[in-house]
């Protein structure tokens, strides 16, 4: 995969200062240096280590100059530098034609045929599954899902009967959707399990980190919204429901019924109560841990939760005094 310099500029809009003929084999960061690739500057600190690194081209903001490098200018060049790296994806795993593989589909099973299914595939009863949509080996998709058009299903993820995913959803590997919620009543010495009749509902351009779990509703849905991308390790309880373009960072736990609006940001390993509501445009740093709801926008800390500043002020006060602690 080679690309000119001219290339790029032409598919992507660029502008260009500096020698459009140069090859490009790759990209990488600053810190990667690698030569015949092209990198991304948008930090104006790493001006002197882009300048002085063996990187040939760099993607910069319409006012950036970097000495000795030729230059594509875009308003956003991070964004661009995504779009071009997606021109240098590796192969993964050839997904060969269904009836080569070891695959079990149900004759119900609604399937377009631009479909792509990996070995050892299982597909239950009555599923509906879209066009250009690739399932990776040893996956099972259980009755009467429904997996909308060009989603990608990693190897070993479970999605559980009657889960729904929209379009361009991604699934990394070992995710399971669907599994019941935890949910027991104590009847004398015994925890009895509560049946969990609903649902999983995932909205269009969702991501799903690896080894990610999202329960079902104990009667109605667990709701993942339009745009939201979840990290590794994320666990969703049962009818939890969560608003549109939130990031939810690895090792979060969401217990059950909470309500998440737009919008939100959930740091590395946040954890919630159940049934409680985090209003949009809220965003809840790294272990802090939400015991009420968090109703107005701005940035939370700590355990329990409190607003950034307040916390801060806390801590400073905690660790200035004298005594050892």
């Amino acid at each position: 995969m080679q690309y000119t310099v001219a290339k790029l500029a032409e598919t992507f809009d660029l502008t260009i200062s500096g020698d459009r003929n140069i090859v490009i084999e790759g990209v990488c960061g600053i810190s990667d240096n690698k030569t015949k690739n092209l990198s991304f500057l948008s930090d104006k600190r790493k001006t002197r280590m882009a300048e002085e690194s063996d990187i040939p081209v760099y993607i910069v903001s319409m006012e950036t100059k970097l000495n000795g490098k030729t230059l594509l200018h875009h308003q956003s060049p991070e964004y661009i530098f995504c779009l071009i790296s997606e021109l240098f994806s590796k192969s993964k795993i050839k997904l060969e034609k269904i009836q080569d593989q070891n695959v079990r589909i149900s004759q119900s099973c609604n399937l377009h045929p631009s479909a792509e299914i990996g070995f050892n595939v299982v597909v239950g009863e009555d599923v509906e599954i879209g066009s250009n949509t690739k399932i990776y080996p040893n996956c099972v998709i259980m009755d009467r899902c429904k997996i909308g058009n060009d989603c990608t299903i990693y190897p070993n993820c479970t999605v559980r009967e009657d889960s729904v995913l929209g379009n361009n959803v991604i699934l990394q590997a070992g995710v399971s959707i669907g599994g019941d919620g935890y949910g027991f009543l104590k009847h004398g010495e015994e925890h009895v399990k509560i049946p969990q009749l609903g649902n999983v509902v995932i909205s269009d351009d969702v991501e799903i980190g690896a080894n990610s779990t999202i329960d079902r509703g104990r009667f109605s849905r667990t709701f993942i919204g339009k745009g939201t991308k979840i990290d590794n390790l994320v666990m969703v309880g049962h009818n939890v429901s969560i608003g549109e373009n939130c990031l939810i960072v690895s090792q979060t736990g969401i217990s059950g019924s909470t309500q998440i609006g737009d919008r939100v940001t959930l740091a590395g390993q946040v954890g919630t109560v159940g049934h409680v509501q985090i209003g949009s445009d809220v965003t809840v740093l790294g272990k802090g841990g939400v015991t009420k709801s968090l109703l107005k926008p701005g940035i939370y800390a700590g355990m329990p939760a409190r607003p950034a500043k307040v916390w801060r002020k806390a801590i400073a006060k905690l660790y200035s005094q004298k005594k050892d602690l």
